[in-house]
């Protein structure tokens, strides 16, 4: 590397005239080191390096420092430990460290430069940061990245013009290209230099006259400034070439919308649709602009509908186009059909659980049973170590009925599941499993297992008091755990009709019916709380009132 010249060490100076490191006290000792010194220096700047490179900085930097005693000049251990301190987002120490090894180093480094002028971003001070790019560009003058540096510190000064005057430089040296005038473009119309800007917009299209790409962009610059006829007439011209070009006729769409002329906006968003070369992501961009309307609005409902079955037409094999066509079912409350597009996805993309959860919540949603059992069985196949998967596939086994599987799929989940929360949800479905196979010791051993690891848990107190009541054993227990449950929760008109049938079953009958009367006030069309309440009351010889509530259950069902 050649030495600095002048001209950019007295750059360099006014630039770190007002830095940390003027602040910082200690001189570098500029004397040589001795041949034992050089081969100590050597081995810490090594082991230094060594546990940089396997990430383990505290080590490091304090090597670095042990390397910096022995050798006060090295600029080579102060850029490392500038570059270590980057690393961790110490930056204001990455500013002093990297200060020092530039100013103790007499040759021009592109590293330490580049790095300090990073490091100056960092904390903000993007005047400095821009300096030293400026004087990097001096050095390195065919160096790109250095022009496009300056350029976005300039931006992040707010320093416009100065930002523009760089870009022009690399714009004279290197060409043009997309990047530099679509910068030169936003800049330009940001200081209120629209000519220019579009004028730039114009050098690009004309640096390659067959690109309709960047005619789109000539034409968008346009549109910007409200020369809506010219932009028309610059994606009809790339429709006479390229008659099925989506960009155009996204283009086109925004000026009839700007128009108010919605009919003729929507009939060239749908027209862009089509093309299969515009990415999907921007399409489902366009469609997420319609999700706010769908619920109120069925002329915005009709067009996301519309447009959501072109994506799947042109990207039938993208899981994207099906998840988005899914949503705007669900949200037009075409749950089913919602649903079927889930599948699909599934099928698609079997690897992304997020799709399995969307479709096992409309599974649920629709009370689908048999599509829970079938859907969280795949997925399992899937993702065999993940607990909700056996909470759902069992849980559905259960309430298919299938209560040996249901316990089968619970104890698998129970051997990898690890929240207490997953465990004893697992666990519960096997204790209702359990007592259903008329297991009735291994329900309330099972019982027994949730309620020590968690005891507040009012929905297993309140199951295990019904089983308890409903084989009329151990009673005083059933009745202690459920009116622990009520003090939870003192309306729930399950826990409610739970206690009557603990104190039916213990012969309170008079206490039984006042509280059974509260469950049945809530569900009057449950067969479970109804056949309750007529129990108690025919035990209290109110014949003629059980009759009543009987005559009623049947005719609901």
């Amino acid at each position: 590397m050649s030495n600095f010249p002048t001209r950019v060490l007295i750059g360099l100076a006014t630039v770190l005239t007002l830095s940390s490191c003027a602040s910082r006290k200690g001189k570098i000792d500029t004397s040589k080191l001795n041949f034992n010194q050089q081969s100590q220096f050597d081995q810490v700047y090594f082991k230094a390096s060594t546990q940089k490179v396997l990430g383990n900085y505290t080590e490091a930097a304090r090597l670095f420092g042990d390397a910096l005693k022995i050798d006060p000049k090295s600029h080579a251990a102060m850029y490392q430990l500038g570059n270590i301190n980057m690393a961790v987002s110490g930056f204001h120490d990455a500013v002093y460290w990297t200060e020092k090894a530039v100013l103790g180093n007499p040759n021009y480094n592109y590293w330490y430069a580049g790095q300090l002028a990073q490091a100056y971003s960092k904390v903000g001070a993007y005047e400095k940061s821009a300096k030293i790019f400026e004087i990097m560009i001096e050095e390195e003058p065919d160096r790109r990245l250095n022009y496009q540096e300056v350029s976005k510190q300039y931006i992040n000064a707010q320093d416009f013009k100065k930002s523009i005057k760089w870009l022009e430089q690399l714009v004279a040296r290197f060409g043009i290209d997309e990047e530099s005038a679509r910068l030169l473009e936003g800049l330009n119309y940001e200081i209120g230099k629209n000519k220019e800007a579009i004028a730039w917009m114009q050098k690009l299209s004309d640096s390659d006259p067959e690109s309709v790409r960047f005619k789109g962009l000539l034409a968008e610059s346009f549109i910007r400034d409200g020369q809506v006829s010219v932009a028309k007439s610059l994606y009809n011209d790339i429709l006479k070439s390229e008659p099925n070009n989506g960009y155009a006729f996204f283009g086109l769409s925004d000026i009839y919308k700007r128009a108010n002329q919605e009919d003729s906006s929507f009939y060239y968003l749908n027209k862009g649709f089509e093309d299969i070369t515009v990415p999907i992501e921007l399409k489902i961009k366009v469609v997420g602009s319609f999700f706010s309307f769908i619920r109120r609005d069925e002329k915005m409902k009709e067009k996301a509908l519309i447009l959501t079955e072109k994506l799947i037409e042109v990207h039938a094999k993208e899981e994207k186009a099906h998840l988005v066509r899914s949503d705007v079912l669900h949200a037009s409350g075409a749950v089913d059909q919602a649903r079927n597009h889930l599948v699909i996805a599934a099928d698609i993309n079997p690897a992304d659980i997020g799709i399995w959860k969307k479709l096992l919540g409309l599974d649920d949603e629709l009370g689908n049973n048999m599509w829970l059992l079938q859907d969280s069985k795949k997925a399992l196949s899937f993702f065999p170590n993940q607990p909700f998967l056996y909470i759902i596939n069992s849980f559905a086994n259960y309430a298919e009925k299938d209560y040996e599987t249901a316990i089968s799929v619970a104890e698998e989940g129970l051997d990898i599941a690890l929240l207490r929360n997953d465990r004893t949800v697992l666990l519960v479905t096997v204790a209702d499993a359990s007592y259903e196979l008329g297991l009735y010791e291994k329900a309330y051993e099972t019982y027994d297992e949730v309620l020590e690891m968690d005891p507040a848990n009012d929905g297993a107190m309140n199951n295990y008091a019904y089983y308890l009541a409903e084989q009329n054993t151990r009673l005083d227990d059933a009745l202690e755990m459920i009116n622990t449950a009520l003090k939870a929760n003192p309306n729930r008109p399950t826990y409610l009709d739970t206690k009557g049938w603990v104190l039916y079953q213990q012969g309170k009958y008079e206490d039984a019916l006042s509280v059974l009367e509260k469950a049945y006030n809530h569900f009057p069309n449950d067969e479970e709380v109804v056949g309750h309440y007529i129990a108690c009351l025919r035990k209290l010889n109110r014949e003629e009132e059980a009759k009543k509530v009987e005559e009623g259950l049947k005719k609901v069902n």
